[in-house]
């Protein structure tokens, strides 16, 4: 769990300073330093869970068994389960809508992966997310 400081910053600020936060990625976005900018500012471990999560969503969204999510990326059933929920009551709407207009290539390869393709990662070892963490 991220650990979060226990000073509450006010409303107001954190309004200001999460519409700064958002036009930052998007100048970053917009002048393709997104994957410098995103390496530069999230860890090793912030990647990988926001990785697993935005992969969650996409499974969940092509209707994978929570039970096969959670045996693939070693999470919680707890966490998926969460993560089911919130997809059914709409809470990633956009997100689903945005990747998989933009990220058809992940789907494709999430879907190879989950059928047993000639490519599935091995069981143990570095390079286990390879090639799915090689489409970011």
């Amino acid at each position: 769990m991220p650990h979060v400081s226990r000073r509450k910053i006010k409303k107001e600020a954190y309004r200001k300073l999460s519409k700064k936060f958002l036009t930052i990625f998007e100048s970053a976005y917009k002048e393709h330093n997104f994957p410098k900018f995103f390496g530069e500012l999230f860890t090793k471990t912030e990647k990988v869970m926001l990785t697993k999560r935005l992969i969650v969503i996409l499974l969940l969204s092509k209707e994978i068994p929570q039970h096969r999510i959670v045996d693939i990326l070693h999470m919680s059933p707890s966490t998926v389960a969460k993560m089911s929920l919130k997809l059914e009551n709409g809470k990633y709407d956009s997100i689903v809508k945005i990747a998989t207009k933009k990220s058809a290539g992940l789907l494709n390869l999430l879907e190879y992966l989950l059928s047993g393709g000639g490519m599935m990662p091995p069981i143990a070892g570095r390079g286990r997310w390879k090639k799915i963490f090689e489409e970011f």
